[in-house]
Order: structure tokens, then C-alpha cells, then sequence
């Protein structure tokens, strides 16, 4: 439901104002989520996390109630395909939950729920690229902030330690996508500012790259490198597409020859130090495969009917299909593909990279992820929501897109032409 805010013009400026700026508070606040003193066993740290979730999750329900005052639309054909999926989603745990009461499925509904109403909230508040780019640099800063407090507080600095606490697989993407918001910026600076923001882009999204190599967030690592490699072609692509690759190809591996030989040992320690040969998965491979296996005896139900534990799976597809099956891990595998396939569409129909389209390679950083994490693209909720939101954006923008184009065809037709 939207409410019609058009004879009330002075509640919808209020809402717009006091949305974007919970907008602002929300994305620094998710990135602090992940401070070192926030995590542990310290019972004044734990207070501390639990208090500063329940100020989140009241900034996001807020947030989501001043979206419905947004500009007046219709819902898409995306919004209405995701609602039937999603309420086969619940459907389907209900019935699930009904042959088997001891799982618990709340997790997974809450998962899937929040960064859908991320999408709504992007999609329904009143963006252009100044808000935008202010977003994405308070984001950028709060996660720039957090990456170099665990590094300086939980590490010895930028030095490549053996390990850092769990929270890296969470902190590591949220670094990736600030990194994928500040190149976007920095190709579309532009007027008396675009040096300054050039400089500042780049040196942003450098330090957020450095800082995944240091909590040696491989997945991320991964993500990054692919998403900033695909922007990069999109934006600087010509006619000569097979030229433009290679040359582009043929950059990357030059930078990397010219290297200092201090930072490539530096890359080499991040990705290598500390696994034995062959295993540079830390046997997450192995039971991959595992899972699998056990997957393969009972492929409608997996864990529902054989309980057999190896640990996690560390790809969404695969822990779902290994932990409900295919039957039970089809609603949330519809919706993960549908995202997919309509964030990917997305892409290759821009015809070039803009701020307000950034977004759709924000939420790819997500799905590069969930093929070596378990719980993304979905959560946790504070290192994938500000993801979603852009791509809401980006999806509002592209849509407005569309319709001007088709307006203009319209009147050329109109006119002969």
C-alpha cells in the first residue's frame, strides 16, 4: 500500500527530509556494527551490540513506514513477481514447518525479508545523484573507519597476520561494495569538482581494497576485483569490444608486473599465507563436495530426513539445497535467481555506468560472495542492506529511463519521423 501524499505536499517534504536522512544514519550505522569492541565474549560489549541493533532495526522500520509517503508510483512487474515469490516462500515454510516442527525457519524468512524491503525503501525514496553520492560517502567512510579499527586493534596494522575474527567474511563484502560506490563516482566526476573527486574516489577505493586484502577477505577480494573489472569494461568499452577486453586485460597484468615487489609479496601473503598446498579453500572445497554427496541420497528433502552434519556449506545454493532440499529450498533459490537474472539483465542494458545505476553492480558483489559464504546475497542484514537499497535506486532510475524513452519514441512517431 502507498499513500497518495500529492494533496498534502508539506508531509511528503517532511517525510522525504527526515527519510534520507535515517538513510544516512543507517549507513553508517550498519558499518559499525562490525567495531571490535561491538563482538566477543565482554559482556559490556555484547550490551553495547545488542543496543546498537535494536537502534538499527528501529532506523531501517522507520525508514521503511516514511517510504510509503514517497513519490506517487506504480508498483513494477519486478515488485509484483517478488511478492508472489515471496509469499510462496512463506507458504511453503508453513507447510514445511507443519511435517517438521523442530526446524526452525525464522532465520531464513527474516534473511530473504530484510533486504527485500531494502529494494522497496531505495526504490521509493526520492533520489538524485547529489543524495546519492552523499549516501555512498557516508557509507564509504563509516566501513573505511570500522576496516581500519579491526585492522589496527585486532591486527599489528598493514601487515598480513594469520587470522582475523569471523566478522571479515561480513566486513569484507561491505568494503567491496564501498569500493564498487567510490568508482562509480569517480567515473561520472564531472564539472569544477570531477579532480578532487577523482583523487578522492581512487584513494578511497584503494584503501577499501588494501583493507580486504589485509583481513584477508579472499571471497570479497574476488568480488571486488570482478564487479570494479566489469564496471570499468562497461564504462570504456567501444565497437571494438574484443580490443577494448584484452587492452584492458593487458593493463591489469602490466599494473601487477610493475607492482613494488613488497606489495605483490603483500597480495601473495594475503591470498596463500598460512594454507597448506593444494588447499587454499581451508577445506571448504572438500566439503562442498561432501555436501554434495549427502545431498544426492535424498535430493527433495536433504536434512529434513538425513541429519547427517559436516559443518557449513560455504555457497548459498548448495547449503539450502543441502539443508531443506530441493523442495524446501526452492522458494528462496526463485527468489535468489530471479534477483540475479534481473540484476545481471539490468547491467547489460545500461548503456553506460552512472551514479544513479551504480547500484546494480553494488548488489553483484553479493551473488560473487554467496558462491563462497552462506548466508549471502541475503545477510547478515547490517553488511548487505545499504547493497540493496542502491540497487532499489538503480531500479527506480532505470525504470524512469525506460518511460522517457518510450515518450520520445511516442512523439517521434507522432511527428513522422
Amino acid at each position: 500500500m502507498m499513500l497518495n501524499t500529492a494533496q498534502y505536499p508539506v508531509v511528503a517534504t517532511v517525510a522525504d527530509r527526515l527519510g534520507y536522512g535515517l538513510l544516512l544514519l543507517l549507513s553508517l550505522a550498519v558499518s559499525m556494527t562490525y567495531l571490535p569492541m561491538m563482538e566477543g565474549g565482554q559482556v559490556a560489549g555484547m550490551a553495547l551490540a545488542g543496543l546498537w541493533h535494536k537502534l538499527i532495526v528501529a532506523v531501517f522500520g522507520l525508514s521503511l513506514f516514511l517510504s510509503l509517503f514517497g513519490e506517487k508510483a506504480e508498483i513494477t512487474p519486478f515488485f509484483k513477481t517478488i511478492g508472489v515469490l515471496f509469499a510462496l516462500f512463506l507458504l511453503a515454510w508453513l507447510a514445511i514447518g507443519a511435517f517438521f516442527p523442530a526446524r526452525d525457519f525464522g532465520d531464513e524468512v527474516r534473511m530473504t525479508f530484510i533486504p527485500l524491503c531494502a529494494v522497496w525503501v531505495g526504490w521509493r525514496m526520492k533520489m538524485d545523484e547529489r543524495r546519492l553520492s552523499l549516501l555512498a560517502g557516508v557509507f564509504t567512510v563509516g566501513v573505511v573507519m570500522v576496516g581500519l579499527a579491526v585492522v589496527f586493534m585486532q591486527g599489528s596494522g598493514f601487515s598480513i597476520t594469520e587470522y582475523f575474527s569471523d566478522q571479515k567474511n561480513a566486513l569484507g563484502p561491505m568494503l567491496a561494495t564501498a569500493a564498487v560506490l567510490c568508482m562509480g563516482l569517480v567515473i561520472n566526476a564531472k564539472g569544477k569538482t570531477a579532480l578532487p573527486m577523482v583523487l578522492l574516489g581512487l584513494a578511497l577505493s584503494a584503501l577499501c581494497v588494501l583493507l580486504i586484502l589485509t583481513i584477508r577477505a579472499r571471497a570479497a577480494l574476488l568480488a571486488v576485483a570482478v564487479v570494479l573489472s566489469l564496471m570499468l569494461f562497461r564504462r570504456f568499452k567501444s565497437r571494438y569490444t574484443m580490443l577494448s577486453l584484452w587492452v584492458a586485460i593487458l593493463l591489469v597484468v602490466a599494473f601487477f608486473i610493475l607492482l613494488p615487489h613488497s606489495m605483490k609479496q603483500y597480495v601473495y601473503q594475503s591470498l596463500f599465507s598460512g594454507f597448506t598446498v593444494g588447499d587454499i579453500s581451508s577445506g571448504r572445497m572438500a566439503r562442498n563436495y561432501q555436501a554434495m554427496s549427502i545431498w544426492a541420497q535424498n535430493p527433495l528433502f536433504g536434512q529434513l530426513v538425513n541429519a547427517k552434519e559436516i559443518g557449513v556449506v560455504h555457497n548459498y545454493p548448495l547449503w539450502q539445497l543441502f539443508r531443506f532440499g530441493l523442495l524446501g529450498a526452492l522458494p528462496m533459490l526463485l527468489i535468489y535467481v530471479f534477483l540475479f537474472v534481473k540484476d545481471v539483465k539490468e547491467l547489460f542494458a545500461l548503456r553506460t555506468v552512472s551514479v544513479m545505476s551504480v547500484g546494480f553492480y553494488a548488489l553483484l558483489i553479493g551473488f560473487v560472495v554467496s558462491f563462497f559464504e552462506y548466508t549471502f546475497p541475503f545477510g547478515p542484514g547490517t553488511s548487505t542492506v545499504v547493497g540493496f537499497i542502491f540497487f532499489g535506486v538503480a531500479l527506480k532510475s532505470s525504470s524512469k529511463t525506460e518511460n522517457t524513452s518510450d515518450v520520445n519514441l511516442s512523439m517521434d512517431n507522432n511527428n513522422g519521423i
